[in-house]
C-alpha cells in the first residue's frame, strides 16, 4: 500500500466521526500528521491509549500479518518484522505506524517525545 493510500485508509478507520473541517486544519494540512487525531483530542481520550500504556498494549496485541510505514523514510507499507514486534525496538524509530492488516488496532511512536506513543483498538 502506498504512503498516501495508507494515510488515507488510516483516517477512515482511526477517524471516523471528526468532524472534515478538524481533521482538515488539525491532521492533513501541512505540518501536521496523523497522529494529532490523539494529540489534539480530536477523539475521545477514553478511546486510546498513550505512554506506557500504549506500549503495554501494542506488546500484548497480535501482531501476525501487521503492517508498518516508518513515515519519513518509506513510500509504501511493509510486512511488521519480529525485530520491530515490541514497543522498546520502535523507540529507535522516528516516526513509526503500525497497523493490523485488517486496521483494527494502530500504534504509533512519534517523533516528539513529549508525545505519544499513541494505541487504538477498534
Amino acid at each position: 500500500m502506498t504512503s498516501n493510500a495508507f494515510y488515507s485508509a488510516w483516517l477512515r478507520h482511526f477517524a471516523n466521526g471528526i468532524p472534515r473541517e478538524n481533521i482538515e486544519k488539525y491532521v492533513v494540512s501541512t505540518g501536521n500528521y496523523l497522529w494529532h487525531v490523539f494529540s489534539w483530542e480530536l477523539l475521545d481520550p477514553k478511546l486510546f491509549l498513550t505512554g506506557n500504556c500504549a506500549r503495554e498494549a501494542y506488546d500484548q496485541v497480535d501482531k501476525h500479518n501487521a503492517l508498518y510505514i516508518d513515515w519519513f523514510d518509506d513510500d509504501e507499507t511493509k510486512h511488521l518484522t519480529a525485530k520491530l514486534s515490541t514497543a522498546n525496538a520502535l523507540e529507535k524509530k522516528t516516526e513509526i505506524y503500525v497497523i493490523a492488516s485488517d486496521f483494527s488496532w494502530t500504534y504509533i511512536k512519534t517523533h516528539e517525545s513529549m508525545c505519544g506513543p499513541y494505541f487504538m483498538k477498534l
